[in-house]
């Protein structure tokens, strides 16, 4: 059974204690809408563990900002007003967050690139083509999607059925054995030509 939305006396009797300077009187209010407000930001929030930080940031802002609340009105409503906009800029964050991390790893991509091209004697692209045609087909085919068609960790990730993690850390993996194997060859190891 839900609680109703409108005004709780204990809640009102509380908050004006808290605004006359009684710090005490706020513990059983988080107590009593700490469980609620923690289920309301953990369905809006892509990532679980965030969802206490967004909570107790929630009350820590309720708690700074209580003067300005008017105890007669309903304390629940404005406490979710509070971690809805606190959960809008952490989904903002996080947006910024997953494009930095394709940008970065196309420059580190870029960069791998330019590397091998400048410092490394020409066999080294045949040895690329060599090692990328010893992937098993499905990582070939990550690296396609990725650097050949220029997708998205997200677009991969949708197209796959998969989380954009997996997708990061599969061609992190997958560098890397190409990193190896093309280094193998070079150095005329049990792969090289």
């Amino acid at each position: 059974m839900t609680e109703p939305e409108g005004p709780d006396t204990g809640d009102a009797e509380l908050l004006q204690r808290v605004q006359r300077g009684d710090v005490e009187a706020f513990t059983p209010l988080v107590r009593r809408h700490l469980p609620s407000l923690r289920a309301f930001v953990a369905l809006k929030l892509p990532v679980p563990h965030l969802a206490d930080e967004v909570a107790h940031e929630t009350f820590v802002f309720a708690f700074r900002h209580i003067q300005d609340f008017d105890p007669r009105r309903p304390f629940r409503p404005w406490l979710r007003g509070i971690a809805w906009n606190l959960v809008r800029a952490e989904l903002q964050r996080f947006a910024r967050e997953q494009v930095n991390r394709s940008r970065l790893e196309q420059l580190e991509l870029a960069e791998l690139q330019a590397a091998v091209a400048e410092t490394t004697p020409p066999d080294e692209a045949g040895f690329l083509e060599e090692c990328l045609g010893e992937l098993p087909p499905r990582l070939r085919r990550l690296i396609e999607d990725r650097y050949h068609q220029g997708r998205t960790a997200r677009e991969i990730a949708a197209q796959w059925g998969r989380t954009e993690e997996w997708v990061r850390i599969t061609l992190f993996r997958a560098r890397q054995q190409l990193r190896a194997c093309i280094e193998m060859k070079l150095a005329g190891g049990p792969h090289a030509i």
